[in-house]
C-alpha cells in the first residue's frame, strides 16, 4: 500500500466510525419500527405505491421530504423512492405530490432517481409542493397541477454555530446549494438559473408562492386541472406530443431509456447466458476481474463522496 493510499484511508477513519455509528442506529431505528433485518422499512404515511393498471402505477408524496435531523423520521426518503422505482415496470409513473418540502439532498436524489426512470412520469400537484417538492416535480415529463393547488420556491436555509468564518463558509455553500435549485428550475421551465435565483430570494425565507394559473404562466406547470369535467386521463402526455426537457430527455423510446439506466432484460429460457450476471456465475475470469476492479473504484469515490459531505458539516433545508 503506497503512503498516498494509507493518508486517504486514515483521512476517511472517521467517516468509517460514523458510519459504522449510523449503521448500529439504523439496526436500531428497525428494531424500534418492526422492520426485519435487511427488509424494507414500512413506508411513511405520506407515502403510497399502488399500480393504477398493467402499464401505469401511481406514487404518492404526500409529506416531509427526508427523515431525521430536522425532519420527521415517518417523511419520505431517497432510500424508499429508490426501492420503489426498482420495483416498477410499468410504462408510466403517476407521482401526487402534496408536501411541504424537506431535506434538500433529499430531494436532489429523489429528483435523479424520477429523472433517470425509464418509464414516462407525470408529477400531479394536488394540493401544495413547497420547497424541495417543488423542483421534484421538475423530474416529470409532465406537470400537471390542480387549478387552486400551490408551489413555492425559496433559496436553501442551514443553521450554523461558530465564528466568522463558520458562518461565511456556510452563506457560500447555501449560495452553491441555492444556484443549483434554481438551475433545475431554469432547465425545466426556461429562463436562466440568474433569473430562477431572484425569484427564489424575492421574500427570503417566507419564499415565492404561485398559485396554479401563476406556476402555468411561469412554467412551472404544463397544465392545469380540477375544473368541472377536467379529465386527468387528457392531461397524460402524448405519445406523439414533443416531451419537456427531463434529465433523460434523449431516451424518448420506453426500451431506449431502459437502456439508458443499464437494464438488462432476462435471457430467454434455454438460451446461452449473455448479460454480465451469467458470465460472472459461469466464471468468466476477465469480467470477474473488471467487475472487482469496478467496484474498488466505486467504494473509493463513495468513501470519497461521504467523507466530503460530512467535512461540510450541515444540514440543509429546502
Amino acid at each position: 500500500m503506497n503512503r498516498r493510499r494509507r493518508d486517504i484511508l486514515a483521512a476517511l477513519a472517521p467517516v468509517n466510525d460514523f458510519l459504522a455509528e449510523q449503521r448500529t442506529l439504523c439496526a436500531e431505528f428497525r428494531v424500534k419500527v418492526g422492520a426485519a433485518p435487511g427488509g424494507k422499512l414500512p413506508e411513511p404515511a405520506g407515502f403510497r405505491v399502488s399500480n393504477l393498471s398493467d402499464d401505469t402505477a401511481e406514487i404518492m408524496i404526500y409529506g416531509v421530504i427526508g427523515g431525521g435531523g430536522f425532519f420527521d423520521e415517518g417523511g419520505v426518503t431517497s432510500v424508499q423512492m429508490s426501492d420503489t422505482l426498482k420495483d416498477i415496470k410499468a410504462r408510466n409513473i403517476h407521482v401526487r405530490i402534496n408536501s411541504g418540502g424537506g431535506d434538500v439532498f433529499e430531494g436532489v436524489a429523489i429528483h435523479t432517481l424520477l429523472s433517470r426512470h425509464p418509464a414516462t412520469v407525470t408529477a400531479f400537484i394536488d394540493g401544495y409542493a413547497a420547497s424541495a417538492a417543488s423542483f421534484i416535480a421538475m423530474a416529470a415529463d409532465k406537470i400537471v397541477a390542480a387549478r387552486n393547488a400551490m408551489m413555492m420556491i425559496h433559496d436553501g436555509m442551514t443553521f450554523t454555530y461558530g465564528g466568522p468564518k463558520t458562518h461565511e463558509r456556510a452563506t457560500e455553500l447555501l449560495h452553491k446549494v441555492s444556484d443549483n435549485i434554481a438551475d433545475m428550475y431554469a432547465y425545466r421551465a426556461g429562463g436562466t438559473a440568474e433569473e430562477w435565483r431572484a425569484k427564489m430570494s424575492e421574500n427570503d425565507e417566507d419564499g415565492t408562492w404561485f398559485t396554479g394559473p401563476e406556476a402555468l404562466d411561469a412554467g412551472l406547470v404544463d397544465e392545469l386541472i380540477g375544473q368541472r369535467g377536467d379529465d386527468e386521463e387528457s392531461a397524460l402526455p402524448d405519445e406523439d406530443e414533443e416531451k419537456p426537457k427531463k434529465f433523460a430527455d434523449r431516451f424518448y423510446s420506453f426500451e431506449e431509456r431502459q437502456a439508458s439506466t443499464g437494464y438488462i432484460p432476462p435471457d430467454p429460457p434455454g438460451s446461452e447466458p449473455t448479460n454480465a450476471d451469467a458470465r460472472i456465475k459461469n466464471g468468466d475470469p476477465e469480467l470477474v476481474e473488471e467487475v472487482h476492479e469496478d467496484i474498488i473504484t466505486e467504494d473509493n469515490i463513495r468513501a470519497q463522496d461521504q467523507a466530503f459531505a460530512l467535512l461540510a458539516a450541515f444540514k440543509f433545508a429546502a
